[in-house]
């Protein structure tokens, strides 16, 4: 009988090393990026906002949206130049390209987004918006 659990255990533990194996054998070095979206306005967290991280010359995007607290974070993003792409029904879209990831380092935006009814024909006053903050720190 010993034989026997000797054997189940080898065979339970065979599929979790090779999927550990999986996730770092790929040899790419990558990059995070993870941030917060406020209303530009009353400065409250956005939820429901889709951001979108496209890398440019190639089709890849990927897409998540913020959660309840305005975060939003991309893991495993190449460390390359990205363009990032911010979308809510209400308010303003915004589009930031060439933010660079590097590797072994995570990159943080701090998004203000402008309600759509605060067009641009008012006056330049709101012409910084939406600010960009964004922070750059090692993994």
């Amino acid at each position: 009988m010993g034989k026997n659990k000797k054997w189940l255990l080898l065979l339970l533990i065979f599929p979790l090393a090779l999927c550990s194996r999986a996730n770092t054998g790929s040899g790419k070095i990558e990059g995070v990026l993870h941030g917060v979206v406020t209303d530009a306005i009353t400065k409250k967290p956005l939820s429901g906002v889709t951001v979108s991280a496209l890398v440019p010359g190639t089709n890849s995007s990927r897409e998540v949206t913020t959660d309840a607290d305005g975060y939003f974070r991309f893991v495993q993003l190449p460390a390359s130049q990205v363009t990032v792409q911010f979308d809510k029904k209400g308010y303003q879209s915004y589009k930031r390209a060439n933010i660079i990831l590097k590797e072994k380092s995570a990159v943080k935006l701090n998004i203000e987004c402008l309600p759509e009814d605060m067009d641009s024909d008012a006056d330049n006053s709101n012409a910084e918006y939406p600010m960009l903050r964004m922070m750059q720190t090692s993994l």
